[in-house]
């Protein structure tokens, strides 16, 4: 019975990497270049010819949707089986195709493969190891082959890899394509991302080149540039205020009319305290509170309202407000439109974007880390936008 397999047509970009004949390949790329489908060929391509293809993600999860996707590429007829538990397809021909994930490499013992693709392998947990000691080993008996693939994530040890190709190692051959590079791809959504992201994260997720410090959202180079050592003496405009939870700290950052900070305060005191600092600031002055709603900012916030406390605005963190906060302030920083002192500039240098499960961008500071000072120098410039020329909040609002 012949049966026949429809793929879609690779374009160049896709063809160049299929027809390589390096044992180790690898290719770094922009998000929506087409990982996934080359992937999906090489896989198909391999397992109807009876071969062993192991197809390693970074998260069960993700391996649960490849493999979904896959099974409805492959016709029935072929299929002998699919054990959804386990996400292994075996064919007819023999061919297996077994979904694995970086979070348990235990479970590359005992196997071998003559295919293994490694997709976003620059989010595998400890890649250099998961290759060296789980993933290699699976590879000797047949003396098979590796697809590397990935949008960058910093120069780690995926970079490395793919320095091997570009020195020309023995049996490695790197790629590097940008989103632009898919002619399926209307270049001006590519262009609309550019214009709304910042700098680093569009260099880093579209153009495929690589941030020095890893997914954080403003480049080092844009950090030094806006560092201050003192703080400026021209007169307040407007306060940030982040208010500490559990173990992080209350920050409050002012700015002055040309975005440049002229105070900056950093504590963890009891809310009585915090509630007092606030209070003592200028009473003529706008000062944008962190007052999400249920936090400890939401209770200070409301206190201060109750007591009489004039020109304090709130702002609530929700899953929209967010990005839009700090995406307005890393494009204002990428702009020379904010100055900061040291203390904030170690705080950006470790901020990092990530990609939700609906693809949607989202920022955090590194386990262990605090975002605090990051968070207040954002709700300044956002209250600075609606400070007059002048500098004089109320006078927008026919006072003064």
């Amino acid at each position: 019975m012949d049966i026949s397999i429809k793929l879609p047509r690779p374009h160049a970009g896709q063809k160049a990497v299929l027809d390589s004949k390096a044992r180790f390949k690898v290719l770094l790329c922009g998000r929506r270049w087409g990982k996934s489908l080359i992937s999906q060929i090489i896989s198909i391509l391999g397992v109807i010819e009876g071969k062993h293809v192991a197809y390693v993600t970074p998260t069960y999860q993700l391996g649960r949707i490849f493999f979904a996707d896959v099974l409805r590429s492959i016709p029935v007829a072929l299929i002998k089986s699919a054990n959804k538990s386990d996400l292994i397809i075996t064919l007819r021909t023999g061919g297996t195709l077994s979904f694995l994930t970086g979070e348990r490499l235990d479970a590359f013992r005992g196997r071998k493969f003559h295919t293994v693709i490694i997709d976003e392998a620059a989010y595998i947990p400890d890649l250099e190891s998961a290759w060296l000691n789980s993933i290699r080993p699976t590879l000797t008996d047949y003396k098979g082959n590796a697809l590397f693939i990935s949008t960058p994530r910093g120069k780690n040890y995926f970079y490395t890899l793919y320095l091997k190709g570009l020195n020309g190692e023995n049996g490695y051959q790197s790629f590097q394509y940008s989103t632009y590079d898919n002619p399926f791809i209307d270049n001006d959504e590519i262009d609309a991302a550019k214009a709304s992201l910042p700098e680093a994260a569009f260099q880093q997720e579209y153009l495929a080149i690589p941030n020095a410090n890893s997914n954080a959202v403003v480049a080092l180079n844009h950090i030094e540039a806006n560092t201050i050592s003192t703080l400026s003496t021209n007169q307040t405009v407007v306060y940030g205020i982040d208010i500490a939870k559990y173990s992080d700290y209350t920050v409050i950052t002012g700015l002055d009319e040309l975005g440049v900070t002229t105070y900056f305060e950093r504590f963890q005191r009891d809310n009585e305290f915090t509630k007092q600092r606030i209070k003592a600031l200028p009473q003529h002055i706008l000062k944008v509170i962190d007052s999400t709603h249920g936090s400890i900012g939401d209770a200070i916030y409301e206190s201060l309202q109750r007591e009489g406390v004039a020109n304090i605005q709130g702002f609530e963190f929700t899953g929209q407000s967010k990005p839009k906060l700090i995406t307005e302030m890393i494009l204002d920083i990428e702009k020379g439109n904010l100055k900061f002192n040291d203390v904030t500039a170690r705080e950006l240098s470790i901020f990092e974007y990530f990609y939700s499960r609906t693809g949607h961008i989202t920022y955090g500071n590194t386990p262990g880390g605090h975002d605090d000072c990051v968070i207040s120098l954002a709700l300044a410039n956002r209250g600075l936008k609606q400070v007059p020329a002048n500098g004089n909040f109320l006078s927008g609002f026919g006072f003064g």
